[in-house]
């Protein structure tokens, strides 16, 4: 033989033993594991009965929780164990016999408990009951075992050293069940006859009753892979109730609580721009409500808003779990990487709320992308002050702002827990936008909203409820509780002025969802009225004027006014205009109540605050008197009524005639005159200019001649910003660009939100 040759064999000898170890090797590592996706977030790879949990569950024996646990804890009932029997041995089915008390032909566990007994597997309990609530001991499924799979005695001697507590009618059980390998008892060498069969050991002996009979063969070890978790996930270990939610046809919801809970009824709203179906529920066992309110808006995108209101001192959990199917991957963008820094000032005091939790993504096995926006969970107090003439006012007092969500994958679905919990006394509202799209078509859009929202974070709405959004509330109200964590319905912050501008600019279907939400919330804060009024009372009012909850804000009625005007404009709705027709026939008939401060006969002011239970002419600050002037210009050009153009001109005329009462000697405007025509106050930093800005450009269109009081009063307000370097907003350095005057814009940094 050559040298070649044989160099050339013992090459391959060596790539055949390399090969053959190899295989060997691979053959050795799938005998010892089985590589697998977890099904159950309880059964993991320290789980001491994940493999026959996870062979049962394969052969269909067994199944977890609609929230993707298997609770291995869980003691298991009589009427349990009879259905998972009949799985198991794949019993005939049998017909309804009423032999036992608390079996009904309505009982979830009738074909287990009727199949069992037909098979004399199960024999029902001295009182006529099958037992169907009670536990399965540990003798009794000793004996359930042997019967149902006709083990035999082998004769083996088998002894327990507490053999006189187990029950005469179970010792046999107890010994063969032994005899076969398929129980041995504790450690300690009891067999404990009387303790509660849990489901781990349940299915641990009954796949151990089902390898000794012959039916199944062990599975090779398995060893998962680590799901992947967002948020502060928390196993519930105990029992639970879980109460199907039909909001999606593709994704199965539920409610998750401890006691069970009680449908009360469902009711759907409709609206121009949306419907809201609500389901309502009572815990049982307490006085606590739950209504769960989703709101589907056009574009099939909704929001669902959960609110848990216990008046009771019982601790009460809810959670609403989503179980989604084919998911390859999601991950989480969240607020937080935008630090806030926050401060406290003489108005507001200290605001602890911050921004939603984040946005999370999702992929599905066919590269489908979808996002969900997620909000905090809020608890809170609700508080009332009810006065001697039947008026309200109504504030909540903020308890708790805590992250509300978390979701885990297993295998291909994942579960998503948005949870509110209620310590007794409070309410609990979260929300959540979801959508099978894109809420923000990039990455870089998203995170310039966060980063905003950081920076603005008491003027953006993150405590949105299915009645409107709550916010920090000045120190100036009642009831204010003695922490000063006093909320409410802000409706300047109701409408989503910010939301409008950057749906313009990007048309992200974010905003859009904002501004739908917000028509809304305006809709039924409103009601039938033709306006809106406030419900919390203005301490500083009251002590001014003695006014109380409700009146009318004029600021706040012009600028939903307008905003409604110029979004629904965008958003094609009919009726766009009907919010500004009603406010300037508010502000027209004024005159006629008194609710004015004369200058002379043609030349007067419209007051800022119109009472509803009281009567009293409150004061007249410039931005009120601009904003409603401005609303009077606009609902001139769009309806042609002149009333509208005349009552502009009555304000305009005493803005020119008393300009030099407005103007301080510093160059800013005073806040406020009063009925005696005494001036006032501090002016707003950048809001009054923003007014100003819009006058000039409405007059420029009606009436040219009017523009030179105006002008006076911008340079003036300008060049004190200027002076001082507080700096302009955004819309302030547009609105002097379009009417000519980039010039005056005043040094200083510039402001997404005037101060």
């Amino acid at each position: 033989m050559s040298k070649k040759i044989l160099r050339l064999l013992t090459i391959c000898f060596i790539a055949t033993v390399l090969t053959l170890s190899w295989v060997s090797h691979s053959n050795k590592v799938n005998a010892e594991e089985n590589l697998r996706l977890m099904n159950f977030s309880d059964v993991h790879n320290n789980f001491w009965a994940k493999n026959e949990v996870t062979q049962l569950v394969d052969l269909k024996v067994i199944n977890g929780y609609p929230d993707g646990q298997f609770r291995p804890s869980v003691n298991v009932s009589r009427g349990q164990s009879a259905n998972l029997l009949t799985g198991a041995l794949k019993l005939p089915e049998a017909p309804y016999k009423a032999i036992f008390s608390d079996v009904s032909p309505q009982s979830s566990h009738l074909t287990g408990v009727m199949a069992t007994y037909e098979a004399d597997i199960f024999q029902g309990k001295p009182n006529g009951t099958f037992g169907v609530g009670d536990v399965l001991t540990r003798e009794q499924m000793a004996s359930v075992l042997v019967r149902a799979f006709e083990l035999k005695d082998t004769g083996e001697e088998i002894t327990f050293k507490d053999w006189n507590r187990i029950s005469e009618s179970h010792r046999y059980g107890v010994k063969v069940l032994a005899q076969h390998g398929i129980t041995t008892g504790k450690e300690d060498g009891t067999f404990d006859p009387k303790t509660a069969v849990n489901r781990g050991t349940f299915v641990v002996l009954l796949h151990r009753a089902l390898v000794s009979s012959g039916q199944i063969t062990p599975i090779e070890n398995i060893v998962f892979e680590e799901a992947p978790l967002t948020g502060d996930f928390v196993e519930q270990r105990e029992e639970q109730n879980f109460t199907l939610l039909p909001i999606e046809e593709d994704v199965r919801t539920f409610i998750r609580s401890k006691s069970p809970l009680r449908f009360i009824n469902k009711e759907i709203n409709e609206y121009p721009y949306a419907e809201d179906t609500i389901y309502n529920y009572r815990v049982s066992g307490s006085s606590a409500l739950l209504e769960i309110t989703k709101r589907t808006l056009p574009n099939g995108d909704f929001f669902l808003f959960t609110e848990l209101i216990n008046p009771s001192t019982q601790t009460v959990q809810i959670d609403i779990i989503r179980e989604e199917k084919n998911i390859s991957s999601s991950k989480m963008s969240r607020y937080d990487r935008y630090p806030i820094k926050k401060n406290e000032d003489d108005i507001f005091g200290y605001d602890p709320t911050t921004y939603p939790t984040g946005l999370i993504e999702k992929v599905d096995l066919n590269g489908k992308v979808e996002q969900e926006m997620i909000g905090q969970a809020y608890r809170s107090k609700d508080l009332k002050l009810t006065y001697s003439t039947g008026a309200v006012s109504k504030t909540r007092e903020l308890l708790q702002e805590k992250e509300a969500f978390s979701s885990i994958q297993l295998d291909k679905t994942m579960y998503s827990f948005h949870s509110v919990k209620s310590l007794g006394n409070d309410t609990v509202d979260q929300w959540f936008m979801d959508s099978e799209s894109l809420l923000f078509k990039s990455n870089e859009n998203l995170e310039e909203w966060m980063i905003e929202s950081a920076v603005n974070y008491r003027k953006r709405n993150a405590w949105y409820t299915a009645s409107g959004p709550y916010n920090k509330m000045a120190i100036t109200i009642e009831p204010m509780p003695a922490s000063y964590k006093g909320y409410g319905r802000i409706l300047l912050l109701m409408k989503e002025d910010r939301a409008l501008t950057l749906f313009l600019e990007t048309k992200e279907p974010y905003f859009e969802n904002l501004i739908i939400n917000s028509f809304v919330n305006l809709q039924n804060f409103k009601g039938d009225k033709t306006y809106w009024e406030t419900e919390v009372t203005s301490t500083y009012l009251k002590n001014l004027y003695g006014i109380t909850a409700p009146f009318i804000d004029t600021r706040f009625n012009e600028q939903i006014a307008l905003f409604l005007y110029t979004s629904g404009k965008e958003m094609n709705d009919p009726n766009y205009n009907s919010a500004l027709k009603n406010y300037a026939d508010l502000l027209v008939s004024q005159k006629s109540k008194g609710n004015i401060i004369a200058v002379d006969s043609y030349s007067y002011y419209i007051s800022d605050y119109f009472p509803i239970v009281q009567s009293t002419v409150t004061h007249a600050s410039m931005n009120h008197v601009l904003g409603g002037m401005n609303v009077l210009l606009t609902a001139y050009q769009e309806f042609g009524d002149q009333k509208y153009l005349n009552t502009a001109l009555s304000i305009q005329n005493a803005i020119r005639k008393e300009k030099s009462k407005w103007i301080r000697t510093d160059g800013d405007i005073w806040y406020r005159v009063n009925k005696q025509g005494e001036f006032a106050g501090r002016d707003y930093t950048h809001l009054t200019l923003e007014d100003l800005i819009n006058s000039y450009k409405l007059w420029e269109n009606i009436s040219p001649a009017q523009l030179d009081t105006i002008e006076a009063y911008i340079r003036s307000k300008a060049g004190y910003l200027d002076r001082n370097q507080l700096g302009y907003t955004t819309k302030i350095k547009i609105g002097l660009e379009e009417i000519g005057m980039s010039e005056l814009l005043p040094r200083g940094p510039e402001y997404t939100d005037a101060l």
